[in-house]
Parts: structure tokens; sequence; C-alpha cells
């Protein structure tokens, strides 16, 4: 079934390609636009498949480029079709993807979860917990009264194999990549009290300030969901800029705690991965939701 499905979907893929319709974002509604991707962890040779075609088609720029090119109202030094990478959460596996980071001159921007990198942690939807989704519609403190008594999930409890970068990885890969904030325990924020929400944004900025001897500027809502609450939250902890995940291209006057994206599954074949970097799959899995704007729906 799941072999069925993904034949399906790469058909469609390649049925939008040769209608035309990737080819005209690409070629004109990106050109002047700065496009942001989304991954989490894809295989080294995926990646490197995927570097190699959009260093093609693309032109490569860091998240900070974007950020004073908006908060400058000056496009004059962003190139055309250019692309910003982003990897959400910090997992172990991203290590692999040094190699081809340097052989593309690519510098990435992965959104770490400050309280979970380092140690031996886990992440709350990665804990075992079968079908974790419904637990994102529940208030927060719910949500971890659940994990608990079901599978003896707590936040800050130690387990025997990590999931997350480590402090020693985080430093060798610095040079290359640019680490910013995720959160600290990636909880979905606008189900949080007040309290909770200021924490997971502020704690998260602190610690990896302190870590990584920097500042950190850039913030990702988790899950993508927000409100204008966690908006307000993020700009007066200093941050300079937030992605979400509602789909789009990002242009001089866009809302830089609003930062637009496009998601690439992990395991996308070249012919998926043309159609994700444009936008026009995450378009059309939010059509599907009502949601003729490309916002997320969040879970509240």
């Amino acid at each position: 079934m799941a072999g069925a499905r993904a034949a399906l979907r790469n058909t469609a893929a390649f049925m939008l390609r040769m209608l035309g319709i990737t080819l005209f974002i690409r070629e004109v509604v990106q050109k002047k636009k700065v496009t942001i991707i989304i991954y989490h962890s894809p295989e080294p040779d995926v990646f490197g498949e995927h570097l190699e075609y959009l260093s093609r088609k693309y032109n490569f720029v860091p998240l900070d480029e974007l950020i004073q090119a908006i908060a400058d109202k000056d496009w004059s030094n962003i190139p055309e079709k250019a692309l910003v990478i982003t990897l959400d959460d910090g997992i172990k596996e991203n290590i692999q993807l040094l190699s081809a980071f340097k052989e593309y001159g690519v510098r990435p921007t992965i959104y770490l979860c400050s309280h979970v990198v380092g140690t031996r942690r886990k992440y709350w939807n990665q804990a075992g917990f079968p079908n974790h989704h419904p637990l994102k519609k529940l208030a927060n403190s719910r949500r971890l009264e659940i994990l608990k008594r079901e599978i003896d999930y707590e936040p800050e409890k130690e387990y025997g194999e990590r999931q997350a970068l480590s402090w020693e990885e985080i430093r060798d890969m610095s040079p290359y990549v640019d680490f910013q904030s995720h959160s600290k325990f990636h909880p979905i924020l606008i189900n949080c009290i007040d309290e909770e929400c200021r924490e997971e944004i502020e704690g998260s900025k602190e610690l990896l300030e302190r870590m990584l001897d920097r500042p950190v500027e850039h913030f990702c809502y988790p899950n993508g969901d927000y409100t204008d609450r966690e908006i307000a939250s993020v700009a007066d902890a200093g941050y300079k800029s937030a992605r979400t995940v509602d789909v789009g291209w990002n242009g001089v006057n866009t809302n830089p705690y609003k930062l637009k994206a496009c998601y690439v599954s992990d395991d996308a074949t070249l012919s998926m991965l043309k159609v994700q970097v444009t936008g026009v799959w995450g378009y059309i899995r939010h059509l599907r939701k009502g949601r003729l704007d490309g916002t997320h729906p969040p879970y509240v």
C-alpha cells in the first residue's frame, strides 16, 4: 500500500512538471524571491543528489542575508532564485551531511531544540508513543501527563541512546552551519500557558548563546504553530526572525517573524524534489485542508 501511494505521488509530481507549472514558478515566481526549504534528517546520498540539482537551478544564500535584506528594504544583494536551506530539530544524523555542505558551498540553518541536543533526552514525538499527532491538539500539561502515564516519557529524562546532535558535533559543524533556536523541548507553543511559552522561547536562546558563544537571532516555531502571542514573545526575546511552515516565498516586504517555506521530504525522489522546492506540492496539501492561502492549519 505504501509503495502504491509513493508511486501515485511520483506520478502526480511528474504530471505537474510536464504541465510546466513547476518551471513557471521557478523561472517567474521564485526568480525575484527567496525560497526557504525545510528538511529534518535526509540520508547523505539523497541529500547530495538534491544539492547537486538545487545548485544548478538556484543560488544558495544564508538566512542572515535574507533577514538583513528585509530589515534594510534592500534586495540588491539577493541573487535571482535565491534559496535558503534549513533543517529542523538537530537530529544526530545531521552530522553526516557536513561533507555535502562543504562540497556545494551551502551554509544551512539548523534549528536546534536546545535542551535535547547535547543530551540523551528524546524528542517527545519520537519517544515511542503510537500516533503522537492527536497529542498536538492537547494543552501542553495534558500532553505531558499522557506521555508520562503511557510510555514513562519526561522531557528531562535521559535515555540509553541519544537522538540529537552532541555539543562536540555542533561545534565541529559551526564553521559551516548556522545554528539557531527551535525552542527547548519542541512543544506546541500555542497550547502552552504564557509562562511555558516564554520559557521555551527565551530559555532556548539563553542556553544556545552560552554554548555557542555567539548571538542566536533566529527562531523556528515548533510544528509551525504560532499566533500573535508567539510572534510577540519571539520579538521580545530579541530574535530577528522566525520561520513558519506556511507555504510560499519571501520578498522584501515579508514579515520576518512569518517567514514562509517549502517542505521537502527527506526521502524525496528528484522528480518530487523539483515539485516540492517550488511550493506547489505544499499548496496542494494545504488546499485539501481548506487553506487557500497556504497557511499551516494550527493544532489547537
